[in-house]
């Protein structure tokens, strides 16, 4: 090979013995080294203190270059040249590595591997033939694809329902034992890093290939090949090599690795319920309804037969196949006429799975709370057996457990996926930086081996005498620097540029291939113009990571002026910049800045290259005469002409101060600065300009101008004919002419109502439509068709097909067009219907001018790439679990065909095929997986509880959050870019305004006719205002008096110059006397101002205007009114002087008293108090008026005269405001129209009521609306109000979701009536059991047989229904039935069979996937996005709280403002000081937290049905325990004495002591009293409570629980709401279903009979549970196909009821607990949150006991290192202390504050001070008289005085009296601290002061300048 390509490879070097050894050596020099530094430490220390050292400088760890790690692609730099290696051991790339045993091997695909270099299974050395074959093998791409593909295969033999031949097994098995032997021989096993079982992908692989052996081998192990599902997770190692996939699967393995303290958290919250439902309901769900025995068996029984009856379960109260759990409580549900609730019969409910019998089953109940599945079951159970009053405990389950945890984890995902997202976008900006710098490089390249230099300038260009020429040096140069990776490489080569004259270092953090992005077009689009002096041009460094080549536009505007380069990113204005005393920082594209820093950088590697500047100044320097030196400076070569086009930056980039300047530099060049309106300059004109010059200068014409000149490409002219359609001037006229119809806003509107008219018509579809209809509708199908295919035509002929496809609506428009078309032309054909569902995607041509769906529609497009790839994730997820549950459940499902005890028949859910196995596992991932899993343990038994659990958690927490997350950074990334958007004409905004316009033109015609003809006879002045001052507005911010002059911060104020005083000063000061601008503006506007104070007065003179009333003053501070407004407006009485007389008239006077008296009353505080109390109490009357009121005639003559009572009053108080306020001012609030709407319903109602018309149907309903009453107090309750406001907000763009979820959901509503319209329908028996397809097969036979044909009451017959089921499927409540019924559905009026149409499976898959998974969470993302507008707008959280909540929020957030404590002072006897001792020490605390761990594990060992013995054995335990924590609690009083009570948890460990020796003493007793054991059993489960304390370790977990803290007073509002919006709708449920029957969801302990139940039935509805039975026993009487108001009723009531609470209210919990762990994270990642601050203060307790908050300077170094992270500074820390420059007061103290400030700035990095409260420096005296680092200083001269003063005795005295000397002198240096050296210090001015003596404390550490 020649030379130049020896050079090339120089980066790869083979890897050889030579190579082994060299290692070998650097790492022994390495290991000498250290042991050499090790002794010169030792050494160090027993040095004299004369000398004075320098500290040495720690250098940072090496670490691996991030580009060059393991399994990465090569980087472009590195690609070029390495063909070669391909497959060949060479020598590690990345430096990091060169003293450690690897090497790499480049695969292929120019993937990165890395070995280590040691023998391989201790034989096989990395020269072995064996190995290098392995190793060849290994690194092909053809190795992994074959190990792919036959995972892919073995997953889909898997998912056959019968399982494969052995011998197909043991293939596998052989394919991936070759593959892991490969591996091992290649790599070793496991002792050095880089071997196999160092990668945890291959721990997978080992541990499924172990297993296969083993089955094999060991037969009785049964199938564990299920077990090698888990090889398809190795799918994701390759999936992400995916950019896309990458980040999601990076995101999920990183919220895997997060979730850990939220999990410990759940596990440990979810125990505290389990133990508490434990308590309280153990055993209590085995309560039955019993037939009374009397009746069968007579009163006179034996206990053997009372027993048999009882226990014979033939005897229990059974509905459908549940027995009904009764209870004995108030409020528990009870058993019906002659049967009698008995405790502890038979089994628990669900198969005996659902109960809190012990500890398992209640964690398993606690769980299923949380994730809220069919919790609903569990609710009603608990209820019915415990009574009502238990639903607290499912309200805190939920909040806590449900609401926050849960939330927790979404927010926990979300986070990480926002942070992969980060990081990745990061990395693929370098990436493609880095390609687009190394495409650079070649085409220069490229270009320079084209054209050689064959001509150069003319003499006086261009002077082989001149040094800086001679410095010149080609770009082949061999000497240049080399190659980067080998930076200790003697002879180095370089491919194109010059190698930079700074190695590359190891610890740099700006490695060489961190290049920096820079803005580009394609490739294709760059053409360098490169001139023949090129040279001469200052060039970059081939690896100087910031460096770009010279611009194109610089080589073309070379000649005019030699040394100025002219460039879009390099101007002159960048060059000269630095040295304007205005200047700006330098552009980020000026590559500048990155050279200049290289300047400074040495590293031991450096080799010094001939364009070295530190040798040299570089040209440009010369020319501008700068100072500095070095600083090479370079332009770039990209003309980048899409970017041009694109871009506002000028090809010459223009400043504002290019003008002046660069015309002085060069008054002769127009080119240098062109003028500001040439924004764009063409490639064309510099190519054209270049060929001038050439041709001037004598040049070749270049091949780029030639090609310029060739005659038309045929290509070309085809693309005219007929793409772009340029033909004859007739034709262009009948474009033009097309165009001006086809384009006019009208036509788009016309279009426009057509989709909206044309959707309605296909919405009118439904089952049985009439003959006459179904012909309307096809006529208009036809007609629309039509319509929109002729747009399609003539919008092509305007445009040119070209032009039209361009844009993407238009080829969506012409796509349906077509299919449209199609559909018309295929009509006959059968099974084509489908394509009908495709001009529903119409409407979404409506998002051309609706905004929001426009803007929705963009982040579905923004998010289907992600979603795709998410949804590929979701697959495998789903597809990993599916088989795995298919090959491990399979088998034991057969026995519910075989089995006659567990019989049935084969359930709907089950694992017996992969379709089954997938849907199970996809309603898994939809949170359903209790039902599924009894299932499966009623015949797979307890393994199917860890399968369920880990589905649940991984698919649905984790997997499927990330599909929220992917929006809300979607919803992130859209509110910036809506601006963008905005910009867009909107076609149908013109239309409409068109007609605006006509309206108002027409108006103003009509009124200046009226005008005229009632003309004015008196004209009034006009005020004249000059056209420069701004239209005055009296009670706005503009109207001005008495000479103030507002300056509009946007537009500036104009000052001569072109200077433009803006943002700095918007507001002149206030009192400018007028003719003059006073001292103070001049101070503000600058030394600029004073020159135009003149001009300034003029314009002050025009903007001054006379208004009337008095001058505007624009207080902060609120000032509240003291009396009412005038009774009549200024106008009026100006025009109508009679009412200013009567105003005046004693009349007037007592009416204005009488108003000023009202005023005060409704001002006064008892006011608002009196009218809340009134709404709450008449909200408690709503309440009683249930279904007994009737039973009650007392009561509801009470009731009558109390609504006629607060009717009276608040109508009372309405006309008081009327009075008070005025109409006007009560009018204009919106709360006050609340009111006034509320009252008038109360007056229609009294006058309904005295005209006897109360029981007329209107009045019912307006009764109903009574229950808006509680409404009104919102606005008297802050905390409510503030809620209300921030959801007002946010209506807009919660409706505009609403609408858009509507036109989503209308396509797959529209998609259900063409699928299933008219097949729910079935034929029943009396008993409404569907009857099999051999008895009945068709409507007429049913008919016939005299059963019953009906239909489902959730169908797919209209669309409105469709829009029913959609909304129970998308909320996962009765979606099961509608799919049964789907998937069993037939040809219409046929009897339906079983699973006869399996595929509609994939109709629901699909609408959940993107009619719920992401329009229900659309408005999640809407919430949140409006609650960050919001807080951007400066409201935050705050938002949702009241001033003193702000209060407690801030004192949260700055718990550092406390203060130390004085430390509990030790008792003064002798035995306490020893019990205190021990009661404070930090072991003991340990101690009571281990009895505390022991103590809850007592509690979870207890289960219901426990033997005596073990009973009693607890018992005694307990007896035990509740000792320890008595004598706890007595040493810990008597150790502390009175301060005992001063700490909360030790009050809180004391009431628990109490309550426990109480309920332990009174246990014998309580049978007999009214208060129930249980509940003192529960005191006991508080003690678990006290676990809690070990949160303070825990720093993740305390975070999550400070998030919850903080966000507690938001949540209480938000809950506050929800219960608000509970109460009315459980009044107007109470009003208008009190009859309901008692089926389906409602029975008799959940209904709406009285308030408080129907209170409990909406609090489970809030979660959207069970809903769905709730409305079929509402519309249980509906007949099926005929009218019902009642189904009417209850679908609004319950739909409006959800969307309210399940949809807004509750995501607003979730919005605020995002907000709040972010922001709590963020405090963390940040550095210190207030725990920080408050450990510091506990460490200072012990410092400082009796809260002087100071300590002694000495004790300041261990103070410091006995803190904990992250305010730890450890020994050594002397320098440290210095640094941080502490400040020392009076008596060598340090003040605690001052101490805690150096710590956290020492800790954030940061000078500033944080905002750290100072009032506590005030009540102490606090003198500072030095700090740390002047004492230092103070030190270090004493030291230098004192060697000089020795030095001069000794040249004195001579040897002797230096001997003499040298003792003193130790004698000084033993004594240390002590000894104190007084050096003298003599002003030069002696005649002036008196000697002055210092006293100077020298350390024995401080011979050390900081």
């Amino acid at each position: 090979m020649d030379e130049e390509g020896v050079e090339e490879y120089r980066n790869f070097r083979p890897f050889t013995r030579d190579s082994l050894f060299n290692i070998e050596r650097r790492i022994a020099e390495e290991q000498a080294a250290k042991e050499a530094h090790k002794l010169k430490e030792a050494g160090d220390s027993d040095d004299s203190e004369d000398e004075i050292e320098e500290p040495s400088h720690h250098e940072p760890d090496p670490k691996p270059n991030s580009k060059l790690e393991a399994g990465r692609k090569l980087p472009p730099s590195l690609e070029e040249g390495s063909g070669r290696f391909v497959g060949r051991p060479i020598e590690d790339l990345d430096e990091y590595y060169h003293n450690q045993k690897t090497f790499c091997v480049i695969g292929r695909d120019k993937t990165i591997y890395r070995f280590n270099a040691t023998n391989a299974l201790f034989v096989l050395s990395p020269f072995n033939p064996i190995r290098r074959v392995a190793l060849y093998i290994l690194v092909h791409p053809l190795f992994s694809v074959v190990v792919m593909l036959t995972i892919i295969v073995n997953c889909v033999f898997m998912t056959m329902t019968e399982g494969p031949e052995e011998y197909v097994e043991q293939i596998f098995t052989g394919i991936y034992t070759f593959e892991a032997s490969t591996k091992i021989l290649a790599r070793g096993i496991i002792l050095t890093p880089f071997t196999y079982l160092r990668d945890p992908w291959n721990w997978l692989d080992f541990f499924v290939i172990s297993i296969a052996y083993l089955t094999m081998w060991i037969k009785s192990l049964g199938n564990l090949s299920a077990l090698r599902t888990f090889r398809v997770l190795r799918a994701l190692k390759t999936v992400a090599v995916i950019p896309g996939l990458k980040t999601i699967v990076g995101a999920l393995l990183e919220a895997v690795r997060r979730l850990r303290d939220v999990m410990i958290l759940t596990v440990f919250v979810l125990s505290i319920f389990a133990l508490v439902g434990m308590q309280l309901y153990s055993g209590g769900l085995r309560q039955k309804c019993v037939q009374n025995w009397t009746i069968e068996l007579g009163p006179n029984i034996s206990d053997i037969e009372w027993l048999s009856f009882v226990n014979d379960s033939n005897n229990w109260w059974k509905v459908g196949d549940d027995y009904i759990v009764c209870g004995n409580g108030s409020g528990a549900g009870g058993c019906k006429e002659n049967y009698t609730c008995l405790p502890d019969l038979g089994d628990n409910p669900n198969f005996g799975y659902t109960s809190f019998d012990n500890f398992g089953w209640a964690l398993l109940c606690a769980f299923r709370l949380m994730t809220q599945d069919y919790w609903e079951s569990l609710y009603k159970l608990v209820l019915r057996a415990e009574g009502s009053a238990h639903a607290m405990y499912f309200v805190l389950v939920i909040l806590l457990g449900s609401f926050y945890l849960v939330n927790l984890i979404l927010a926990i995902v979300a986070m990480s996926y926002d942070e992969q997202q980060k990081q990745d976008a990061a990395d693929a900006a370098d990436e493609a930086a880095e390609r687009m710098e190394e495409e650079e490089r070649r085409e220069i390249l490229s270009q320079m081996t084209k054209s050689p230099s064959d001509a150069s300038f003319k003499s006086d260009q261009y002077n082989p005498d001149k040094a800086e020429d001679k410095e010149r040096v080609s770009l082949t140069s061999d000497q240049s620097g080399g190659s980067h990776l080998h930076p200790n490489s003697k002879k180095r080569g370089s491919v194109s540029l010059p190698g930079s004259p700074f190695a590359y270092r190891r610890s740099s953090r700006g490695s060489q291939f961190s290049w920096k992005k820079k803005p580009s077009g394609r490739a294709t689009d760059r053409q360098p113009l490169v001139y023949q002096t090129l040279e001469s041009l200052p060039l970059p460094f081939a690896d100087d990571s910031a460096a770009v080549t010279p611009s194109s536009e610089d080589l073309c505007n070379f000649p005019f002026h030699k040394n100025a380069p002219n460039g879009r990113r390099y101007s002159f204005a960048s060059q000269t910049r630095r040295h304007w005393p205005d200047a700006r920082p330098p552009s980020r594209r000026s590559s500048f800045a990155s050279n200049v820093s290289r300047n400074s950088r040495t590293s031991r590697y450096s080799v010094h290259s001939p364009l070295d500047p530190l040798k040299k100044e570089s040209k440009m320097d010369t020319l501008f005469n700068f100072t500095r030196k070095g600083s090479q400076r370079v332009p770039d070569v990209v003309v980048d002409k899409p970017r041009l086009d694109r871009d506002n930056d000028s090809v010459s980039s223009l400043g504002s101060e290019c003008v002046g300047e660069k015309q002085k530099m060069s008054p002769t060049n127009t080119f240098l600065c062109p003028s500001p309106t040439a924004a764009n300059v063409d490639i064309k004109d510099v190519m054209v300009l270049k060929d001038l010059i050439d041709h001037a200068s004598g040049h070749r014409r270049s091949f780029m101008s030639v090609v310029s000149v060739q005659p038309e490409a045929v290509r070309d002219k085809l693309m005219n004919y007929l793409c772009l359609w340029n033909c004859s001037p007739n034709f262009k006229k009948l474009q033009y002419f097309v165009s001006l119809f086809i384009m006019d806003a009208f036509v788009d509107l016309f279009i426009t109502l057509c989709i909206v008219v044309n959707t309605g018509f296909m919405a009118l579809d439904h089952w049985d439509m009439n003959e006459d209809l179904k012909s309307v509708s096809e006529f208009a199908n036809t007609l629309f068709t039509g319509i929109f295919a002729a747009e399609a035509f003539l919008k092509i002929l305007a445009l040119s097909p070209i032009n039209y496809f361009k844009d993407n609506w238009n080829v969506f428009d012409s796509f349906i067009v077509f299919l449209s078309l199609m559909e018309l032309m295929l009509e006959e054909l059968p099974g084509l219907s489908v394509l009908r569902a495709f001009r529903l995607l119409r409407v979404f041509k409506l998002a051309k001018s609706w905004p929001t769906l426009n803007m929705l529609i963009a982040i579905v497009g923004r998010t289907m790439g992600a979603l795709g790839n998410l949804t590929i994730v979701l697959g495998i997820v789903v597809f990993i679990f599916a088989v795995m549950g298919q090959q491990l459940f399979r088998d034991s499902y057969q026995r519910y065909i075989n089995d006659s005890d567990i019989g049935g028949g084969m359930p709907r859910w089950n694992f017996d095929d992969f379709l089954h196995s997938f849907m199970i596992i996809f309603r898994v991932l939809c949170g359903e997986w209790i039902e599924s899993m009894w299932g499966c343990m009623r015949v797979a038994g307890y393994p199917c509880v860890p399968f369920f659990l880990l589905t649940m958690v991984i698919g649905n927490l984790v997997v499927l959050n990330l599909f929220l997350a992917l929006l809300l950074s979607s919803f992130g990334a859209e509110s910036l870019q809506r601006s963008e958007a905005d910009d867009e004409p909107n076609k149908l905004a013109e239309a409409v305004d068109r007609f605006k316009r006509f309206g108002a033109w027409v108006k103003v015609k009509i009124i200046v006719c009226l005008k005229v003809k009632l003309r004015r006879k008196t004209k009034r002045p006009v005020i004249a205002l000059s056209p420069s001052s701004s239209r005055p507005e009296l009670n706005g911010k503009e109207a001005l008096a008495d000479g103030q002059t507002v300056v509009d911060a946007e537009k500036g104020l104009d000052l001569p110059d072109g200077e433009k005083v803006g943002e700095t000063t918007a507001l002149l000061p206030r009192r400018c006397s007028e003719g003059s601008v006073n001292k103070d503006s001049k101070s503000m506007l600058g030394s600029e101002a004073s020159s135009s104070s003149s001009s300034l007065s003029e314009s002050e003179k025009d903007i001054k205007v006379e208004a009337d009333g008095e001058p505007e003053i624009n207080e902060v501070d609120i000032v509240y009114v003291k009396e009412p407004d005038d009774c009549l407006c200024k106008v009026c009485t100006r025009k109508f002087k009679c009412l200013a007389t009567i105003e005046e008239s004693k009349t007037g006077q007592i009416w204005w008293k009488f108003r000023c008296f009202m005023f005060r009353v409704t001002e006064h505080k008892y006011f608002e108090t009196f009218i809340i109390t009134m709404i709450l109490a008449s909200s408690s009357a709503l309440a009683l008026e249930d279904e007994y009121l009737g039973e009650r005639p007392i009561l509801k003559a009470i009731l009558m005269y109390l609504d006629k009572c607060f009717t009276a009053i608040f109508i009372l108080e309405m006309l008081v405001k009327w009075v008070a306020f005025g109409f006007k001012t009560y009018f204009t609030d919106a709360w006050c129209w609340l009111d006034f709407i509320i009252v008038s319903l109360s007056i229609v109602l009294l006058a309904a009521e005295s005209f006897n018309l109360g029981d007329l149907g209107s009045i019912k309903a307006l009764r109903t609306l009574r229950a808006l009453r509680p409404l009104r107090a919102v606005s008297r309750w802050e905390g409510m109000r503030v809620v209300v406001n921030a959801l007002i907000k946010a209506i807009p763009s919660i409706f505009n979701v609403l609408l858009v979820c509507l036109v989503f959901w209308l396509i797959f509503g529209i998609m259900g009536v063409q699928l299933f319209a008219g097949r729910f329908h079935k034929c029943v028996d009396a008993d409404g059991t569907r009857l099999n397809i051999s008895v009945v097969d068709h409507r007429n036979q049913c008919e016939t047989q005299n059963y019953t044909w009906t239909n489902s009451k959730i169908n797919f017959d209209n669309v409105m229904n469709a829009y029913l089921a959609l909304f129970q499927i998308a909320t996962y409540k009765g979606w099961t039935d509608i799919m049964n019924d789907a998937i069993d559905s037939r040809q219409p009026n046929y009897q339906p069979l079983y699973e006869d149409n399996r595929y509609m499976y994939m109709y629901f898959v699909l609408f959940i996937i993107f009619g719920s998974f992401f329009t229900l969470n659309l408005f999640i993302g809407v919430i949140i996005d409006n609650f960050n507008q919001q807080k951007k707008k400066g409201g935050s959280l705050e938002m949702f709280m009241t001033d003193d909540q702000k209060k407690y929020y801030m004192a949260m957030k700055r718990m550092q403002s406390k203060s130390p404590q004085k430390s509990i002072p030790k008792p003064k006897l002798w035995i306490a000081g020893i019990i205190f001792d021990v009661t404070t020490n930090q072991m003991f605390d340990i101690g009571i937290m281990v009895v505390i761990l022991l103590n809850m594990i007592t509690m979870m060992i207890e289960h219901e049905g426990m033997t005596h013995e073990i009973d009693e054995a607890l018992k005694y335990i307990n007896i035990v325990f509740i000792a320890i924590f008595t004598l706890e609690c007595v040493l810990k009083i008597i150790g502390l004495r009175q301060f005992y009570f001063k700490i909360p948890w030790n009050v809180f460990d004391f009431v628990v002591v109490i309550l426990s020796i109480l309920a332990l003493s009174l246990a014998g007793f309580f049978e007999n009293f009214f208060v129930s054991p249980t509940l003192l059993r529960v005191i006991r489960v508080f003690r678990v409570g006290r676990v809690l304390r070990l949160v303070k370790s825990a720093k993740g977990i305390r975070t999550l629980l400070f998030s919850l803290a903080v966000s507690l007073p938001a949540l209480f509002n938000i809950g506050l709401l929800l219960a608000l919006v509970m109460f009315i709708y459980a009044i107007m449920g109470m009003n208008f279903f009190m009859k309901a029957e008692e089926e389906y969801g409602l029975d008799d302990a959940f209904n709406f009979k009285t308030f408080f139940r129907s209170f409990i039935l909406l609090f489970q509805m809030c979660t959207s549970a069970g809903w769905d039975g709730v409305l079929n026993g509402l519309i249980a009487k509906c007949k099926p196909n005929e009218p019902c108001t009642q189904y009417t009723i209850a679908t609004m009531y319950l739909v409006t009821y959800l969307v309210i609470s399940f949809l807004v209210v509750v995501n607003m919990y979730i919005a605020v607990i995002l907000e709040n762990f972010s922001q709590a994270t963020e405090d963390v990642q940040q550095g210190l949150t207030p725990d920080d601050f408050d450990m510091y203060y506990e460490k200072w307790e012990k410092y400082d006991p009796d809260a002087t908050q100071y300590i002694q300077l000495d004790m300041l170094s261990d103070f410091v290192d006995f803190l904990e992270e992250p305010l730890q500074l450890q020994k050594p820390n002397h320098f440290m202390l210095v640094k941080l420059d502490i400040p020392i007061c009076d008596g060598d103290m340090c003040f605690c504050r001052d101490i805690l400030d150096a710590l956290t700035k020492n800790f954030l990095g940061t000078t500033e001070t944080p905002d750290m409260p100072t009032q506590q420096e005030a009540e102490t005296e606090y003198v500072v008289v030095s700090s740390t680092l002047k004492r230092q200083k103070e030190h270090y001269a004493a030291k230098i005085i004192q060697k000089a003063y020795r030095t001069f005795r000794r040249k004195k005295h001579g040897s002797e009296d230096d001997d003499e000397e040298n003792d003193i002198d130790e004698d000084c240096v033993d004594n240390g601290d002590a000894e104190t050296v007084v050096v003298e210090t003599t002003s030069s001015h002696a005649s002036d002061t008196t000697e002055q003596q210092k006293t100077v404390e020298l350390h024995a550490d401080s011979d050390i300048v900081a």
